[in-house]
């Protein structure tokens, strides 16, 4: 059992988890966490599949403070929500929200995913970037960053999705200065509004990441300007609820960190609380 024993990033049924959200509590429960705070991709209108259906959000918000109430002074249990730069939902109907990028829009009003299907991704880059993909990089950090400066959200999640199809298409080099500068300044800016910036550790959980997001230097900065960090599982299937907890504090050591931050196991006194690493 690792140290941390929360997750602020889960996905149940009401989106495009595999786990109804009464089944991911008592799990969570079970293995010992002190907190869960659940983190439907929000409401939007043009990928039904992957989001709260906007009829039945109201659903989603009754049934987790059901599980709140149900759990109240053993575990504690927030309604949080993943919202997408897209999305239609209203953050003030949540207790924190997670502040995501998942999509480029076409000028049609027609969208390709970020971490979806590659060759849509690829032909997104042909014709809207020039065939460049460090292009494509600099407009997703700038959408991040925009995003974040203007809603001011509890955390910053999977910072570097572009990473995502990166190790498929080589769309760019992650090591070269122009990405790292990039990706650098968009994150200094963010730094300012006191978000937490996610570890996050489902691409390692699910096998298509060899370490978490974000990427150790963008984290060494992030350390080096005062901001604090919490790690998640982004979990969209029960059996994978802590998956990479280890490595990631591991990685979190070795940068330096002496704690990180989770949902405060009382919610009564505090929303965050510190978890020390050493």
């Amino acid at each position: 059992m690792g140290i941390i024993l929360s997750s602020a990033h889960v996905h149940t049924t009401h989106c495009d988890g595999k786990t109804p959200a009464w089944e991911m509590a008592e799990k969570a429960y079970g293995m010992g966490f002190v907190s869960l705070g659940f983190t439907s991709h929000a409401a939007q209108t043009f990928d039904p599949g992957y989001c709260i259906d906007p009829s039945k959000e109201k659903d989603y918000i009754k049934e987790i403070r059901d599980i709140q109430k149900e759990y109240a002074g053993r575990m504690a249990v927030y309604l949080g929500i993943e919202r997408d730069l897209y999305s239609c939902s209203d953050p003030a109907d949540y207790e924190y929200f997670i502040a995501s990028v998942h999509y480029f829009e076409k000028p049609d009003k027609t969208y390709v995913g970020i971490d979806a299907d590659a060759s849509e991704l690829q032909k997104y880059i042909n014709e809207y970037c020039g065939g460049d993909g460090l292009e494509m990089a600099k407009r997703y950090f700038s959408m991040v960053r925009d995003y974040v400066l203007e809603n001011k959200p509890a955390i910053i999640g999977h910072y570097d999705l572009v990473r995502y199809n990166d190790s498929n298409l080589k769309l760019y080099d992650e090591d070269s200065k122009a990405y790292r500068n990039m990706a650098l300044e968009a994150l200094r800016d963010m730094s300012e509004t006191n978000a937490l910036l996610e570890v996050n550790t489902g691409g390692v959980a699910r096998g298509y990441m060899t370490t978490p997001y974000p990427a150790d230097f963008l984290l060494k900065e992030w350390k080096a300007w005062g901001g604090e960090v919490i790690v998640n599982s982004d979990c969209h299937n029960v059996k994978l609820l802590d998956a990479g907890y280890d490595r990631a504090v591991d990685i979190l050591r070795s940068l330096g960190f002496d704690h990180a931050i989770r949902l405060s196991s009382d919610p009564r006194k505090r929303m965050w609380e510190e978890i020390g690493l050493k």
